[in-house]
């Protein structure tokens, strides 16, 4: 698969770095060509095709490019957000042959989510044009998820609130989405981005995070279990994907 060029928009290079070179193997002589740096949004357009070719399971993916852009634009805009691309510099347009997406703070990024009307409202209108486009993943959503979701929520209106607890909860940042190009794949460029995102979620207070990766030819168990993160629970999606969680401390126990 050729990376998917886009136009040039003018994002911001400060922040803009080059490839270490201190990678695992022979040093690939085209990581000279990448830097890696915060996605903009003008970058959505890419990494959300990227993202549906490249991470096909789940539900998001199965809802079309549009919808997972619309999704992934609320990352970068999150106080809570991290989003990094990898740009091929010597290529027209600079191609985007790599990108992650995640929080420094999982359960304040969701909590600021959906307090927020526009936002929650606009993935609505999203989530159900793509839906009605895709009458199968419509069927499929219902079928598998809409009537357990309404099982769940009555189950919880009916056990009432939880009680408020004094202790404030540990500090999560889950890395959502890493993609690299497949010509890229084995050059080190997954490992930068991911040791990008832990330290930036170590900077921003995390203690912990987090991720999930499918446990079939699509999943990354291996490369992350190399880099040091632990197995976590394995479960099943309800379309029959099997999944499995990582952890990796960012700090030492106290």
């Amino acid at each position: 698969m050729r990376p998917i060029r886009r136009k040039r928009s003018g994002p911001d290079t400060r922040n803009s770095t080059p490839l270490p070179k201190n990678h695992r193997g022979p040093r690939d002589a085209r990581l000279d060509r990448l830097v890696v740096r915060p996605a903009v949004h003008d970058d959505l357009r890419v990494i959300a095709h990227s993202h549906v070719a490249l991470l096909p399971v789940g539900l998001f993916p199965s809802l079309g490019a549009r919808f997972v852009r619309r999704w992934q634009r609320t990352f970068l805009d999150s106080r809570h957000g991290l989003g990094y691309v990898v740009v091929d510099t010597a290529a027209p347009g600079d191609g985007i042959v790599g990108f992650l997406l995640g929080t420094t703070d999982q359960a304040a990024h969701m909590a600021a989510l959906l307090t927020d009307r526009r936002t929650v409202a606009s993935l609505a209108v999203a989530g159900v044009g793509a839906l009605l486009c895709r009458p199968r993943v419509a069927a499929r959503l219902l079928r598998s998820r809409a009537w357990p979701w309404v099982r769940q929520l009555s189950r919880r209106r009916a056990a009432g609130a939880p009680p408020n607890s004094s202790r404030p909860s540990p500090q999560v940042a889950v890395m959502i989405a890493l993609a690299v190009h497949p010509e890229w794949r084995g050059s080190g460029l997954g490992e930068t981005l991911v040791a990008r995102f832990v330290e930036d979620a170590r900077h921003a207070g995390a203690g912990t995070a987090e991720l999930v990766t499918p446990t079939g030819p699509t999943g990354a168990a291996t490369f992350y279990e190399r880099l040091g993160w632990e197995a976590g629970p394995y479960r099943q999606t309800r379309d029959g994907d099997g999944l499995r969680g990582y952890r990796l401390h960012l700090r030492d126990p106290e």
